[in-house]
C-alpha cells in the first residue's frame, strides 16, 4: 500500500501540544503559589488558574496529534498492494483510502473498552472501562456527523474536478486501541477494529467498485492537486 502523509502538519501540532502543556503546567504551579501567598490578590490567583486550565485544555486537544493514528491505520492496512493509497491530511478529508473497491473515509478512534451501538439513539456506547480512563481517553464523539461533513467536502471536491462523473464514497469508524472490543453488529456506520479494517475496505460497500485503473487515476488526481496547491 502507498502512504501519503502530511508529516509537517503532525510535527507542527505536536509542538503546539508540548508548548501548551508546559505553559499550562507553569501557570497552574504559579496559581498554587499565589493561593498560599497571603499578600496575593485573589483576582491574580484566578487569572493564573484560568490561564493554566485553558492552556492545559489546548494541550490535551492537540495531544491527539502525538497518537499518530495515520501510522496505526497504515499498520492495519500494510498488507494491501500498491493499488491502494492511504492519504493522511493530504486530500480533501483527514484520512482517505483510495483503491479498486472505491473511496473510504476512515474515522480513527483511540478508545478502549467494549463498544456497542444503540440504534434508538443512533450513538455508540463505551463500557467496561475505568472512570479515570474514561476521563483521559478519546471519546467516540459524533462519527455520523463527522462522516457526513467529510463526505460532503469530498463530494464537492470530486464534482469540481470530475465534472459529471460519480465515484462511490463510503465511511468507516475504526477503533485502533488494542483494548477495544467492538460488539456493534449493524450500525449507522461500519464499525471495526484495526485488525478487521482490511477485510472491510477490500470489498466495495455497494456495486462493483471502481477498478484498478480508476483508482490509479483518482490517486494521480489527488496528488497532482496537492502539488498545485503548494
Amino acid at each position: 500500500m502507498r502512504l501519503v502523509t502530511n508529516e509537517s502538519l503532525y510535527k507542527r501540532n505536536a509542538r503546539v501540544a508540548l508548548v501548551a502543556n508546559l505553559l499550562g503546567m507553569f501557570l497552574l504551579v504559579i496559581s498554587v503559589y499565589q493561593l498560599f501567598n497571603s499578600s496575593t490578590d485573589f483576582g491574580l490567583y484566578l487569572l493564573f488558574l484560568t490561564g493554566g486550565m485553558i492552556f492545559t485544555q489546548v494541550g490535551t486537544y492537540f495531544n491527539r496529534w502525538n497518537r499518530r493514528p495515520d501510522r496505526q491505520l497504515a499498520q492495519a492496512l500494510k498488507s494491501l498492494d500498491n493499488n491502494y493509497t492511504l492519504y493522511n491530511f493530504t486530500s480533501p478529508v483527514s484520512h482517505l483510502l483510495v483503491g479498486p473497491s472505491g473511496l473510504w473515509i476512515l474515522l480513527p478512534r483511540q478508545t478502549t473498552g467494549t463498544i456497542t451501538y444503540e440504534p434508538q439513539r443512533r450513538r455508540w456506547k463505551v463500557s467496561k472501562v475505568s472512570f479515570l480512563k474514561r476521563l483521559t481517553q478519546e471519546g467516540v464523539g459524533r462519527p455520523v456527523s463527522e462522516a457526513t461533513i467529510e463526505a460532503e467536502v469530498l463530494d464537492r471536491w470530486l464534482s469540481k474536478h470530475l465534472k459529471d462523473e460519480s465515484v462511490p464514497v463510503s465511511a468507516a469508524l475504526v477503533f485502533l486501541d488494542p483494548g477495544a472490543d467492538v460488539q456493534v453488529g449493524t450500525a449507522a456506520l461500519p464499525t471495526v477494529t484495526g485488525k478487521k479494517l482490511k477485510q472491510l475496505v477490500i470489498k466495495p460497500a455497494s456495486g462493483a467498485g471502481i477498478g484498478v485503473q480508476r483508482a490509479k487515476q483518482l490517486s494521480f488526481l489527488f496528488e497532482n492537486a496537492k502539488q498545485k496547491a503548494r
